[in-house]
């Protein structure tokens, strides 16, 4: 898992590879109002979602993982908190649909942080960590943010 800010990354990218160089360089660079809710940089390979998702606290938020992409999540408007986890053996999903649909929930996971997000602030976890995303304290707050999806083959 990695934080950093949009306005920040160039002076970090010596930490990061090519790809998540290639997806920060897209991101950074959209009109994100004019922008479809959907948008390809490699086909469904990698590509950026628009999401206005509604959040809730983490009690009411399910953590979730990915085998098959990693995601980064930039914060546009709004303020959004992020659980994170370690895999664990002791993380026992409620849901694993890994297999059709690269993802599996969890309710409870081992060793779990939190992290605030302002506007500008990304989040990448790589596939196979947990993380809790769409959360506030406060429950529902206003939120847009984007989801970049890459699959792991991406990195091979």
């Amino acid at each position: 898992m990695i934080l950093d800010s949009i306005s920040h990354w160039e002076n970090n990218k010596c930490q990061y590879g090519e790809v998540v160089r290639r997806a920060l360089t897209v991101i950074s660079h959209l009109n994100v109002t004019d922008m479809p809710s959907l948008l390809e940089i490699d086909g469904m390979r990698m590509y950026v979602m628009k999401q206005t998702p509604t959040t809730a606290t983490f009690e009411e938020r399910l953590a979730e993982s990915h085998a098959q992409y990693a995601d980064i999540h930039l914060v546009v408007e709004g303020e959004e908190w992020q659980g994170i986890a370690p895999a664990s053996p002791h993380n026992s999903s409620v849901e694993d649909r890994l297999e059709e649909s690269d993802y599996a929930l969890f309710e409870q996971v081992e060793k779990e942080s939190r992290v605030q997000l302002l506007p500008g602030d990304f989040s990448i976890f790589w596939p196979g960590e947990v993380h809790r995303p769409n959360c506030h304290p406060k429950g529902v707050v206003p939120l847009v943010k984007l989801v970049v999806k890459i699959h792991r083959d991406i990195f091979e």
